[in-house]
C-alpha cells in the first residue's frame, strides 16, 4: 500500500507540473520540458509489463485530457511505456532490472541512469514531436525541439531523482 500512494503521489505531483507550470512557461521554441515523463522513469524495474502500459497510458491521458491536446501524450507516454523495459534491459541491465531496483542516481550509479533517462526521455520527446508536427518540411526545428527537450527534461529529472531517498533496490513491486 506504501508503493501506491508514494507512485500515486508522483503520478499527480508530475501531472500538476507539467500542466500548470512547464506548458505555461515559454523558455525557448526548442526548450520544451516534458516532466511527466518522470512518472515512467522512476517505476521499479519490476513493475509487470501491462501494469506499465496502462500506467503509461493513462498518464499521458491525464496530461492531454488536462491540458487540451487530444492524444498527443498519450502516444508519446504509451510509446515510452512500452520501450522502457528494453531500454532499461540494455542501459542499466538485465540483473538490476529482474532484482527490481528503483532507477534512481544514487542506486544504478550516475552514468548507468543518465544513459538509461536520456534514453527513455529521447523516446518521449522523438515520439512526442514527431506526432506534433505531423511533417517533414521543418524537420531542422523539429530535431533542434527534441534535442533541447531531452536536454531541458533529462536535467530537471536528474534534479527530481536526486531529491528522492536512496536505498530502495529491494522489494519494490508496485
Amino acid at each position: 500500500m506504501h508503493r501506491i500512494a508514494e507512485y500515486g503521489t508522483i503520478f499527480v505531483v508530475s501531472v500538476l507540473l507539467q500542466v500548470f507550470l512547464f506548458d505555461r512557461l515559454n523558455l525557448s521554441p526548442y526548450l520544451y520540458p516534458l516532466v511527466y515523463t518522470a512518472f515512467v522513469v522512476l517505476l521499479p524495474a519490476g513493475t509487470d509489463r501491462a501494469l506499465l502500459l496502462v500506467l503509461s497510458f493513462l498518464l499521458g491521458a491525464s496530461v492531454d485530457l488536462l491540458s487540451g491536446t487530444p492524444g498527443l501524450n498519450t502516444i508519446a507516454a504509451t510509446a515510452t511505456g512500452f520501450l522502457r523495459p528494453g531500454i532499461m534491459a540494455l542501459t542499466v541491465g538485465k540483473d538490476a532490472a529482474r532484482e527490481g531496483i528503483v532507477p534512481l542516481p544514487i542506486d544504478t550509479g550516475q552514468a548507468r541512469w543518465l544513459r538509461y533517462t536520456v534514453a527513455t526521455v529521447s523516446v518521449h520527446c522523438t515520439v512526442f514531436f514527431l506526432f506534433e508536427a505531423m511533417s517533414f518540411a521543418y524537420i531542422g526545428f523539429t530535431l533542434l525541439r527534441i534535442l533541447g527537450s531531452i536536454a531541458s527534461t533529462t536535467f530537471l529529472l536528474w534534479f527530481a531523482a536526486s531529491l528522492m531517498p536512496a536505498g530502495r533496490t529491494h522489494g519494490t513491486q508496485l
